[in-house]
C-alpha cells in the first residue's frame, strides 16, 4: 500500500490562490448579466480545491472513479484506482455483478486505498447532435456523486474529471458543468466539507473557469457578468433554449442539407437516446424499463 498524500499537505484551497489579472470589459460591451450570478463567498472558496495528480494517492473519505457500465473500463483514472485498490475491488465487482447506468453512481469499499469509499459513475458520450442530453447527463453524474457522498457521511471528497477524453467531451464544457454543479451543491449543503477537483493531466480549463463560479474577490465577481454565458439552473443543471421542431409533409422525400447531416452508428445513437430519456426523468437513478422479449418464430410444418 502506498503512503497516502495528506490533503492538508498537498492540496491548496481555492481561497488561498491569487486572483489573475482581469480584462476590463466595461468599455467593450454590455454585461451578459445585470448582477453577479455567483457572489463572492470566502467560506465556499475554503471548501473547494483544484489539484493535479494521481487521485488514488489522496487521503480523503471518498474518491470518484469514472468508468463504464460494467465498472471495468480502462482509462487513466480507473486504471490507477483499480491497481492501487488491489484485486479485491475487481473481485467484488465481478462477484456482486455490479453495473452502473450513465449518470448514476455505485459505491464500493476503498480496499487498499487511503479512502473509505469509491464512488463509481459513468459519463455519457458527447455527440454534437445530442449535446443537450450529454450535458444534462454529465451534470447528473456530478450531482449524484455529491448527494451520495453526503449520504455516506463523507467530509472530504476527491472528484475526478468524469468526462474522460474517450467520451469526446469538450474540456471547457466539461469544466463548466463540474464547477457549476459543485458551486450550487455547496451553496445548499454543508457536507462534504471539502471537494477536491482532481485532474490527471492538464488543470488549465478548471483553473481558468473557476473564477466565474468561485470568485476570489469582488473584482472577479463583477468580471464574471461579462464572461459567464450559461448561469444554469438552481442545482447547476445546464439551461437550453427551447428546441424548435421542424415538421415536413413528406419525410420520405425530404433530404437534408449536407451540413445538417450527422450520421451516427447504432450504438452511439441508442446510448444518446437512453441518456436523453434519463436526463428528462425527475429521478436520475430511475432505470429504464427492460426491453420486452421478442415472440418466438413459428414455422408451418404442413408446407
Amino acid at each position: 500500500m502506498r503512503a497516502p498524500a495528506s490533503v492538508a499537505s498537498v492540496v491548496q484551497r481555492w481561497s488561498e490562490t491569487s486572483p489573475a489579472p482581469l480584462t476590463d470589459y466595461a468599455a467593450r460591451a454590455k454585461p451578459l448579466h445585470a448582477s453577479p450570478v455567483f457572489p463572492y463567498d470566502e467560506h465556499l472558496n475554503q471548501r473547494l480545491a483544484i489539484w493535479q495528480g494521481d487521485i488514488s494517492t489522496l487521503e480523503v473519505d471518498a474518491i470518484t472513479n469514472t468508468t463504464d457500465e460494467t465498472l471495468t473500463e480502462c482509462n487513466s483514472v480507473s486504471e490507477r484506482i483499480m491497481q492501487a485498490a488491489g484485486p479485491d475491488l475487481k473481485e467484488e465487482i465481478i462477484t456482486r455483478g455490479l453495473e452502473c447506468r450513465t449518470g448514476e453512481v455505485v459505491v464500493t469499499s476503498g480496499f487498499n486505498l487511503s479512502c473509505r469509499h469509491i464512488i463509481h459513475t459513468v459519463s455519457p458520450k458527447y455527440v454534437a447532435k445530442y449535446h443537450t442530453a450529454a450535458e444534462s447527463s454529465l451534470h447528473n453524474c456530478y450531482k449524484n456523486v455529491l448527494h451520495r457522498a453526503r449520504e455516506l457521511g463523507v467530509r472530504s471528497l476527491a472528484l475526478c474529471t468524469i468526462a474522460s477524453p474517450r467520451k469526446n467531451f469538450p474540456p471547457d464544457l466539461s469544466a463548466h458543468t463540474a464547477l457549476r454543479t459543485v458551486r450550487r451543491y455547496l451553496e445548499l449543503n454543508q457536507s462534504p466539507q471539502l471537494v477536491i477537483l482532481c485532474c490527471t493531466s492538464e488543470a488549465g480549463p478548471l483553473v481558468t473557469l473557476a473564477p466565474l463560479y468561485f470568485p476570489r474577490d469582488v473584482r472577479e465577481e463583477d468580471a464574471a457578468r461579462w464572461r459567464l454565458k450559461d448561469a444554469g439552473g438552481p442545482e447547476g443543471q445546464p439551461c437550453h433554449h427551447d428546441r424548435r421542431i421542424r415538421i415536413i409533409h413528406n419525410p420520405h422525400s425530404h433530404t437534408d442539407n449536407a451540413e445538417d447531416d450527422t450520421s451516427l452508428d447504432d450504438e452511439t445513437a441508442a446510448e444518446a437516446a437512453a441518456a436523453f430519456a434519463r436526463a428528462c426523468s425527475p429521478d436520475t437513478q430511475l432505470l429504464l424499463p427492460a426491453a420486452l422479449p421478442r415472440p418466438p418464430l413459428r414455422y408451418d410444418t404442413d408446407q
